[in-house]
Protein backbone atom coordinates (compact mmCIF):
# COMPACT_ATOMS: atom_id res chain seq x y z
CA UNK A 1 0.00 0.00 0.00
CA UNK A 2 1.58 3.61 -1.03
CA UNK A 3 0.86 6.70 0.58
CA UNK A 4 2.31 10.12 0.47
CA UNK A 5 4.50 11.95 2.83
CA UNK A 6 1.32 14.12 4.51
CA UNK A 7 -1.58 12.39 3.13
CA UNK A 8 -1.11 8.80 5.07
CA UNK A 9 -3.24 6.24 4.48
CA UNK A 10 -7.04 7.11 3.08
CA UNK A 11 -6.44 10.85 4.62
CA UNK A 12 -5.12 9.16 8.37
CA UNK A 13 -1.31 10.65 9.28
CA UNK A 14 0.73 9.72 11.92
CA UNK A 15 2.55 12.41 14.23
CA UNK A 16 5.75 12.56 12.09
CA UNK A 17 2.89 13.11 8.72
CA UNK A 18 1.13 15.68 10.15
CA UNK A 19 3.45 17.24 11.85
CA UNK A 20 4.96 17.77 8.86
CA UNK A 21 1.90 18.72 6.87
CA UNK A 22 1.38 21.21 9.48
CA UNK A 23 4.60 22.76 9.41
CA UNK A 24 5.67 21.97 12.85
CA UNK A 25 7.86 19.65 15.21
CA UNK A 26 6.94 16.70 16.66
CA UNK A 27 7.19 17.69 20.12
CA UNK A 28 5.07 20.64 19.47
CA UNK A 29 2.26 18.76 17.90
CA UNK A 30 2.48 16.70 20.62
CA UNK A 31 2.24 19.40 23.20
CA UNK A 32 -1.08 20.98 21.19
CA UNK A 33 -2.80 17.57 21.07
CA UNK A 34 -2.68 17.40 24.73
CA UNK A 35 -3.56 20.48 25.41
CA UNK A 36 -6.65 20.00 23.23
CA UNK A 37 -6.01 22.38 20.88
CA UNK A 38 -5.31 20.26 17.76
CA UNK A 39 -7.97 16.86 17.65
CA UNK A 40 -6.31 13.85 17.35
CA UNK A 41 -6.63 10.26 18.47
CA UNK A 42 -4.33 7.57 20.26
CA UNK A 43 -4.42 3.83 18.63
CA UNK A 44 -2.54 1.58 19.77
CA UNK A 45 -0.65 3.79 21.52
CA UNK A 46 0.47 5.91 18.74
CA UNK A 47 -0.94 8.99 17.97
CA UNK A 48 -3.60 9.59 14.40
CA UNK A 49 -5.03 12.33 12.62
CA UNK A 50 -7.50 13.14 9.87
CA UNK A 51 -6.30 15.16 7.57
CA UNK A 52 -9.33 16.75 6.24
CA UNK A 53 -9.84 17.41 10.50
CA UNK A 54 -6.78 19.31 9.90
CA UNK A 55 -8.06 21.21 6.93
CA UNK A 56 -11.40 22.23 8.84
CA UNK A 57 -9.48 23.48 11.66
CA UNK A 58 -7.67 26.18 9.39
CA UNK A 59 -10.73 26.90 7.33
CA UNK A 60 -13.31 27.71 10.49
CA UNK A 61 -10.43 29.53 12.67
CA UNK A 62 -9.39 31.84 9.51
CA UNK A 63 -10.59 35.33 9.65
CA UNK A 64 -13.44 35.87 7.22
CA UNK A 65 -12.36 38.16 3.84
CA UNK A 66 -14.78 41.51 4.09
Amino acid sequence: MERSKTSGVNGIMDISEAADYLHIKKWTLYRLVKRGKIPGIKVGGQWRFKKEVLDEMFTQNSPSAE
